[in-house]
């Protein structure tokens, strides 16, 4: 009998020794829109087979954090808070966009907001550094608003629809599905004054490494990528069937997910485009003495040859 507990309690020990020395190369990603590719990857088991573990978060933010922090070897979040990550000195690289769409961030205010202007003096709750708040800025100013006038509210994301409907904002910037949570909470009282479309930007959705592990297991970087390529096949071409998974993840029906993943494309690579709507989003973001050289902070190795 003593045994039989010795042994079991080595057992137990053992199993919690696996968990805590957990070597999985880790990948930070949201489960919401313009995530789809992961989303589907994870869905699919194509990350488990390649023995890559999911650390979901709330955004690009939290993912820049944990790239930069070490929680994660890679992560994958929009153009501001990969514009956070390549000032700092700690050798992280873009290594591919996967995904991009110039219209994925809405603002919506309440009624008694009649146009942009009116939006100086009132409260507009967004996730500071994040690409939304790049493109609120830089709509903002195309408005005519004057920015300094506007008392932004740093807030998570996942509270704003809330906020929204308690009165605490007047208006919020966000991704999907933060826009949409706040129109259906809100109702009649609130609705779209403008949205990211024609900033010269598609707002790229990147892949990040790590200097470590692109050190210490390139493999790992380079098979990333390839699955960032099929889970993009998949959607394009059983788009219904990826539409239901992804709904599943971020919280919407199938008919709003479909809306919201239409207005993006769903493509690995990097170019000029991508290259300059970063660069678009650290003018916005950064003082200009600290715009970093995009391009010097990508490593094109990655990509499979065309």
């Amino acid at each position: 009998m003593v045994i039989l507990v010795i042994g079991t309690l080595v057992v137990s020990l053992l199993a919690g020794m696996v968990v805590l020395h957990d070597d999985r190369v880790k990948i930070a990603f949201s489960e919401k829109c313009n995530y789809e590719a992961l989303i589907i990857a994870d869905e699919l088991g194509m990350l488990e087979e390649a023995g890559f573990r999911p650390l979901i978060v709330t955004g690009g933010i939290q993912a820049a954090e944990a790239l930069v922090t070490g929680s994660a070897d890679m992560a994958v979040m929009g153009d501001g808070p990969a514009v956070q990550v390549i000032t700092k000195d700690n050798g992280a690289m873009i290594v591919a966009r996967f995904c991009g769409a110039e219209g994925m961030h809405r603002f919506i205010a309440n009624t008694s907001i009649q146009e942009p202007k009116d939006l100086e003096g009132k409260k507009v709750g967004l996730q500071q550094s994040s690409s939304t708040h790049g493109a609120f800025l830089r709509w903002a100013e195309a408005e005519g608003v004057n920015i300094s006038k506007v008392n932004i509210v740093n807030m998570n994301p996942m509270d704003i629809p809330s906020a929204m409907g308690g009165g605490e904002l007047d208006a919020m910037a966000g991704s999907e599905p933060w826009a949409i949570k706040t129109e259906k909470l809100c109702g009649n009282d609130v609705y779209e004054i403008g949205n990211s479309s024609g900033q010269d930007s598609t707002f790229p959705i990147v892949l990040l490494a790590s200097q470590r592990i692109i050190q210490n297991n390139p493999d790992a970087v380079r098979e990333m990528v390839k699955i960032l390529e099929r889970s993009n096949q998949y959607i394009n071409e059983n788009w219904n069937d990826a539409m239901a998974i992804c709904a599943s993840r971020t919280g919407l029906s199938d008919d709003e997910q479909n809306r919201c993943s239409s207005l993006q494309f769903f493509e690995v690579g990097f170019n000029e485009t991508d290259e300059k709507s970063i660069r678009v989003a650290a003018e916005m973001l950064l003082e200009s003495n600290k715009i970093p050289d995009v391009m010097s902070r990508v490593d094109l190795s990655f990509l499979p040859e065309r």
